[in-house]
């Protein structure tokens, strides 16, 4: 039998009892619920904007210890903070995040997102990974930026995976985990990975994405949409849109994210739609139209990827 135990203690003692840094957020509540061997660590954060959310942290299989247990609440909390500055607040009530422990050496071997009722994600983590290793990775920051868009169809997931590969490492510059240097670096050498697959895996983008795990396309997939975002802040910046991407999206949530349909046919188009209505300009949907059929790979310039900085950097 299971026994169900449910106890509200505000955050400050939490940290105090487990050595924890105190997080800079407005209002928290730390809710632990025991089912035998799962612990359940709930995270209830009031934000200034509208929205306020439940964070569900489920340790699954092999129990941490209570040191890494503090130490994975930290970097779940440090990880969210950062996106949400980057993207604005996730606009679901409750976010569901599953951990799961491995003797992998490196800090987060995998990650996935998991679409439902209520979206959430999967978080596979090292035992022993501390606390500078796991904010170092980019894998939370890369798989918290799937909860910002629905569940597009498969012939749309370079949409999907480009949103997250791109915004993975802007959250990462503007939150000082990439000095610009890095940022670059890591920028051009995903797009250069992304370039040379497009050789190995020919043919339309949108055929290559349905098709994406058979082929193993996954750098001509992710890198593809990648330069999509980066082609789309270029583009705003030339027409002069008042928001960049990530302001775009921001207000995305705010206004039509939770009515979105999830995984039809016609999810990305109204998506990007929804951004050039925000925008006041039409810039996404047509980028959108020429990338889908796409068979070779962008031309990505310095230049783009320098204004990149200069949106972003952290001021």
């Amino acid at each position: 039998m299971y026994i169900q135990r449910k106890i509200c203690v505000l955050y400050l003692v939490y940290c105090f009892a487990f050595n924890l840094p105190r997080v800079q957020m407005t209002k928290q509540r730390v809710t632990f619920r025991s089912f035998a061997k799962l612990l359940c660590l709930c995270l209830l954060i009031s934000h200034q904007a509208t929205f306020s959310r439940e964070v569900v942290v489920d340790f699954n299989g092999k129990s941490p210890s209570r040191k890494q247990q503090a130490v994975i609440s930290e970097w779940l909390s440090y990880g969210l903070n950062a996106v949400e500055k980057t993207l604005g607040p996730i606009s679901q009530s409750t976010v569901p995040i599953n951990v799961s422990m491995t003797s992998a050496k490196e800090p987060v071997p995998w990650g996935q997102v998991v679409r439902g009722h209520i979206d959430g994600i999967d978080m596979h983590t090292g035992e022993f990974a501390a606390i500078d290793d796991l904010t170092s990775d980019w894998t939370l920051y890369h798989e918290l930026s799937h909860l910002y868009h629905p569940l597009f169809a498969y012939q749309d997931f370079w949409l999907a995976e480009g949103l997250a590969t791109y915004f993975q490492n802007v959250v990462m510059l503007q939150n000082g985990i990439y000095s610009q240097a890095e940022f670059l670096r890591r920028m051009r050498d995903g797009l250069e990975r992304g370039k040379v697959a497009t050789r190995s895996y020919m043919g339309p983008l949108d055929k290559v994405s349905v098709n994406m795990w058979r082929l193993r396309a996954y750098q001509r997939v992710y890198w593809t949409g990648a330069a999509f975002f980066v082609e789309a802040e270029t583009f705003l910046k030339k027409v002069g849109a008042k928001y960049s991407v990530a302001q775009l999206l921001a207000l995305y949530q705010a206004c039509c994210r939770m009515g979105e349909s999830e995984g039809a046919s016609k999810s990305a188009y109204k998506f990007v739609a929804q951004l050039d209505s925000l925008s006041g300009t039409k810039v996404f949907l047509p980028l959108y139209k020429r990338y889908r059929y796409e068979k070779g790979f962008p031309d990505i310039d310095d230049e783009q990827l320098e204004l990149l900085i200069k949106i972003y950097s952290p001021r």
